[in-house]
């Protein structure tokens, strides 16, 4: 019989096969075996890298999602605190402008001050002429 790479075996003079084609078969065998388990070893180990990749990925995108909401947390609340920042201002400016008008009375008010006499003279202005004022008073009937 021919001999083709291993897949037909000669033919020994006393039956069987000649052991050396034999050999060479389960040699070839063995080697394909071989073969196959580095590829599938390597499988495993693509496999194994696709998926931590795409956990990677998938906590990456989590991440990315936290991120993004956080951030659009952040802008609201820049955005309460600027009302509020502008509020405040407005009050402030109010403030200031009552202050000012304040002060332009106060200042209005502190002008040359006109004396006038007194209705009751200063030296009668005791003690003693509160208690007559009161018992004045208390002998006017009604009153």
């Amino acid at each position: 019989m021919a001999h083709k790479d291993g897949d037909y075996f000669r033919v020994a003079r006393f039956g069987g096969f000649q052991k050396e084609d034999v050999m060479r078969y389960i040699d070839g065998l063995e080697q394909k075996l071989h073969a196959q388990r580095q590829a599938a070893d390597a499988c495993a180990v693509a496999l194994r890298q696709a998926r931590l990749a795409r956990l990677r990925g998938q906590e990456q995108a989590r991440l990315a999602q936290r991120q993004a909401q956080a951030a659009v947390r952040v802008q609201e609340e820049l955005r309460r605190f600027g009302e509020q920042l502008s509020e405040a201002q407005r009050v402030a400016a109010e403030i200031e402008k009552e202050n000012v008008h304040l002060r332009r009375r106060i200042r209005a008010l502190e002008g040359p001050i006109a004396e006038e006499a007194p209705v009751v003279p200063l030296e009668q202005l005791t003690f003693a002429y509160f208690l007559e004022a009161l018992e004045t008073e208390e002998d006017v009937p009604g009153g």
